[in-house]
């Protein structure tokens, strides 16, 4: 006796259902685990760099909030800057040079016309909370008075918390200059939500040390890294393509399946091709997502 019309619907559309829950569950897990991983070898690859370039034994000199240090250029877009240290948290990152995706699936990232380290006015810092290393995920632990390092080729200095503060989105006014120099740290909030940001004010507060090998009067030579060459903004063609790849293999395989006496092997010849595609349309997702920093 043939399965009645409407239960095969409602089968076949719960198979589907739950297929679509399975994609969700591993993009979710994609998400956490795997950018994690490709940012801690991005990481890993920044901090050698850096280790090349700030080898000098720094000697002690007047760095604080009221003799900050001189206006330098901005290395500009695709450079890495430093490292951020915050004992407090455990957090140790470089930090590269703006905020757009491809900067912060690396690290912290810099605003691009905020001052520098060191520097008189406000430095801007983006990173994200819950998603590629997050370097972010817990600034809410820190309190006023907690010490914040940044280490450039120019100096080493120390920030002071000040405040906490949870603000709109599209707040910008975080990361306007100030009077005093002063370091503002952005991120989502809550986890896994980009609701409002998080944001960390401090203020320099602590003497620094300048690098001989690198005179701060004429420091512009860009930190260049060979991670954030060609990258650009994501198109979000290969989300489709990838998308219509996977049906085709899912829907074929399981016509296969139902036609072949050895399903088993069919299955598995199903999962093997289907698993590559997967990634590949998770991270074309991932870069077309909002940066939810």
């Amino acid at each position: 006796m043939r399965e009645p019309r409407v239960a095969q619907v409602l089968r076949e559309t719960g198979r589907t259902f739950i297929a679509l829950g399975v994609l969700v569950l591993l993009f979710a897990g994609y998400q956490n685990w795997i950018t994690d991983t490709t940012q801690h070898r991005s990481q890993s690859a920044l901090q050698r760099e850096v280790t090349k370039v700030i080898t000098g034994k720094p000697v002690t000199s007047v760095v604080g909030p009221n003799t900050p240090l001189p206006t330098s250029k901005d290395p500009g877009v695709g450079h890495w800057l430093g490292v951020i240290s915050i004992p407090t948290i455990s957090l140790s990152q470089v930090i590269v040079d703006g905020t757009d995706k491809s900067q912060l699936q690396l690290g912290p990232g810099h605003y691009i016309g905020t001052a520098m380290p060191g520097e008189a006015g406000n430095v801007g810092i983006a990173g994200h909370r819950t998603t590629w290393g997050r370097p972010f995920r817990n600034l809410d632990k820190l309190r006023k008075g907690d010490h914040i390092f940044i280490t450039t080729p120019r100096a080493a200095v120390m920030y002071r918390v000040v405040w906490i503060r949870i603000v709109s989105p599209n707040d910008t006014s975080v990361v306007a200059p100030t009077s005093t120099p002063s370091l503002t740290l952005t991120t989502c909030n809550p986890p896994y939500s980009a609701a409002s940001r998080l944001v960390v004010r401090a203020e320099l507060g602590a003497v620094g040390k300048i690098h001989t090998n690198t005179p701060i009067s004429t420091v512009t030579t860009k930190q260049s890294s060979p991670l954030l060459k060609n990258q650009e903004h994501y198109p979000k063609w290969p989300v489709l393509i990838y998308g219509l790849l996977l049906a085709l293999i899912l829907i074929t395989g399981e016509l296969r399946r139902r036609r072949s006496s050895r399903q088993v092997v069919a299955t598995v010849a199903t999962l093997v091709l289907a698993l590559p595609v997967t990634l590949l349309w998770f991270n074309a997702i991932a870069h077309v997502l909002p940066a939810g920093i």
